[in-house]
């Protein structure tokens, strides 16, 4: 990489972290204190447990992908957290209680997850989310996640023309979740079928394109693209070909990748599990980076964007599991696949950790 180029990626990584620790973290830890207050006011023992234990443990999750909001226009970022926060709140709480021990697995999850599709869907209810699951006395929490999402989903300028994709993108992220829950009990065949169902570019193997679509990256770019009104279909269209597969399944695969040694003793599902060993991980992964750059140089931001990529990669590597021994070969060739601003990121997300 040129001078120029590396130098101009550094100063959006730069202005991109500002505008974050200043403008973007303040509002979403208010959320997430409203949220808390929320969860502890569930009835049900159980499922209240659940949902403060997914803002305790994940709790970084809708601070990490809070990021997006860089990409909306300044005056419309607050609009768009106001819709991010809630949707990815909803989609660890339903992370949470679909690990539970359940007769139909797959059906319960595909009912729960409808939430995440409706939750982009003003206006809109599914059904009973709870039809299949053993509990469902929340006291309205999931409810109120949903149209929290809405409301504000229904107040960014650009939503009616993105309308269709946002629907799709949180549909096959809430399929996604389902699918791969269900691997972990039932094994692998009805996620790889339906995975190879997903309509994507050539060259990505099936687990990949589950991984991708199960992640929520696509949903969170599309909604900070909804907060500006220039956007088009044609363009919501480009990102979500960025975010899905490569940089979906590469966010899904580094969250496995620190979470690797907790999954495998507790019998969850990981998509590393596919993988021989971890130098094919390396490849793989090494390549997913590779097409994500390449889709991104496509994008109207693209810095802001290759900011956020780095902003992706540089939250994870910087986690203690990432410097585990099967990680060390992952990491190096992610860190070399990627621009050098994913340094400044590690450095920066370490020093927050220890904060």
């Amino acid at each position: 990489m040129v001078g120029p180029e590396l130098a101009a990626n550094a100063t959006t990584v730069v202005s991109s972290l500002v505008a974050y620790e200043r403008e973007i973290l303040p509002l979403v830890r208010g959320e997430l204190e409203r949220w808390w207050l929320r969860a502890s006011n569930i009835p049900d023992p159980v499922l209240r447990a659940a949902a403060l234990s997914a803002l305790e443990a994940k709790g970084r999750n809708p601070e990490a992908t809070a990021v997006f909001a860089i990409l909306a226009p300044r005056p419309g970022r607050a609009a768009a957290l106001r819709a991010m926060v809630p949707l990815q709140i909803a989609i660890d709480y339903l992370d949470s209680i679909g690990e539970e021990q359940r007769s139909d697995p797959l059906a319960d999850g595909l009912a729960l997850h409808a939430a995440i599709c409706d939750a982009v869907s003003p206006g809109t209810r599914s059904g009973d989310y709870y039809v299949h699951h053993p509990r469902r006395e929340d006291g309205g929490y999931l409810d109120g996640l949903v149209a929290a999402c809405q409301e504000a989903v229904a107040r960014l300028p650009a939503t009616e023309r993105m309308l269709p994709l946002l629907r799709r993108t949180a549909n096959r992220c809430g399929e996604g979740q389902s699918y791969t829950h269900a691997a972990a009990r039932a094994g692998p065949d009805e996620l790889e079928a339906w995975a190879s169902r997903n309509e994507s570019a050539a060259g990505y193997l099936w687990w990949e394109l589950a991984a991708g679509a199960s992640s929520s990256v696509a949903t969170h770019a599309l909604i900070a693209a909804a907060a500006d009104r220039r956007t088009t279909a044609e363009e919501a269209a480009l990102i979500d070909a960025a975010y899905f597969p490569p940089i979906g399944a590469l966010t899904v695969l580094l969250d496995d990748l620190i979470d690797r040694e907790d999954d495998l003793a507790a019998g969850q599902h990981n998509y590393l599990s596919y993988l021989d060993d971890n130098e094919q991980a390396a490849i793989r992964i090494g390549l997913l980076a590779g097409r994500a750059k390449a889709a991104i140089g496509h994008l109207r931001h693209p810095r802001r964007h290759r900011a956020i990529l780095a902003g992706v990669a540089g939250f994870y590597l910087s986690a203690p599991g990432a410097g585990s021994g099967y990680a060390r070969p992952i990491r190096g060739r992610l860190l070399e696949s990627l621009d050098p601003t994913v340094r400044l990121i590690m450095v920066a997300m370490r020093l927050r950790r220890r904060g």
